[in-house]
């Protein structure tokens, strides 16, 4: 019977994921799904990315979620001429990316500093605190048609084959969640349909649902907000901690979110591997403390002028 794990926002920690896969020891034929954010905050998303299509040259089944991150790098792509398919993803899930993928803030530029690229640390191209976000795309934008933004393209068609869902073993999976209107319909295909109908932007963004109870019968297994941030999303953020991690991934109201903070200097790396059954008292979790360097950013005095 094959194996079915999935893991939470990985963010550059390119030494914590690969920690985490040897434990893992996945064989052909296994399963390995990302909730998404594979890449910024962290020092190595170049490498990350080179993990992952490593395993599936080992006959792993990758299944990648689109990740706000993921959104915005392939927004900075599009924008600099890439090769880039967008065709399998809602329209609008891409919008207001173009403008967000240059905001410091939002750290795209730490994936393009992994990849070795100047112009991470080129301050003309970043919007910062204080700046105007649409006007500083305007002046900017015209400017990134070049070799010196573009990724690989191998690592590019990685990006363009990323879900914005997936189904499977009792279970949806989202990046960060379903608006509460949707989260109550009794059909999880019928509430991802809804929300992308709605606004697709949500399942990579949105975190209104955020301690909601899903009115249909899988569970929702999902990342985006860190657990040592629920404080700011959920009043009550006790079903998240315990004595040793403080916060941990744990199913709570039809939910369980994956992102457990690796990019932060407490932080770690989950994953959850998943019965067939899909029955969450079979579950088994995986936790792998941060390895990886905190990524610092040269220019981030900027947001302070």
């Amino acid at each position: 019977m094959s194996r079915f794990v999935a893991v939470g926002d990985i963010h550059g920690c390119s030494q914590t994921l690969a920690k985490m896969l040897e434990i893992l020891d996945l064989a052909p034929g296994d399963t390995f799904l990302s909730v998404g954010d594979l890449s910024s905050k962290g020092e190595d998303s170049q490498g990350v990315h080179s993990q992952l299509l490593d395993l599936e040259e080992r006959g792993i089944n990758l299944i990648v979620l689109l990740g706000n991150h993921e959104v915005m790098l392939l927004a900075m792509q599009r924008l600099a001429g890439a090769n880039v398919d967008l065709s399998g993803f809602p329209e609008s899930v891409f919008r207001g990316a173009d403008i967000s993928c240059l905001m410091r803030s939002n750290e795209t530029w730490a994936t393009l500093k992994s990849y070795g690229r100047k112009v991470a640390e080129t301050r003309e191209f970043w919007a910062f605190r204080h700046d105007h976000p649409v006007e500083h795309f305007d002046a900017v934008s015209q400017k990134l048609d070049s070799e010196d933004w573009r990724l690989p393209q191998q690592h590019l068609d990685l990006l363009s084959r990323c879900k914005t869902h997936h189904i499977a073993r009792n279970c949806l999976f989202v990046h960060s969640g379903i608006q509460p209107e949707n989260i109550r319909l009794d059909s999880a295909q019928q509430a991802i349909d809804a929300q992308i109908q709605e606004d697709a932007r949500d399942l990579c963004w949105s975190r209104d649902g955020l301690g909601q109870t899903p009115g249909f019968p899988e569970l929702i297994v999902h990342g985006h907000t860190p657990l040592p941030y629920l404080y700011s999303f959920v009043p009550d953020t006790t079903p998240w901690r315990d004595s040793d991690l403080v916060f941990k991934s744990v199913i709570h109201h039809g939910s369980l979110n994956l992102d457990s903070g690796v990019f932060l200097e407490a932080g770690h790396l989950t994953a959850v591997e998943i019965p067939e059954s899909g029955c969450p008292s079979e579950f088994r979790f995986l936790r792998v403390p941060r390895l990886d360097p905190v990524c610092k950013d040269r220019l981030s005095h900027f947001n302070y002028m």
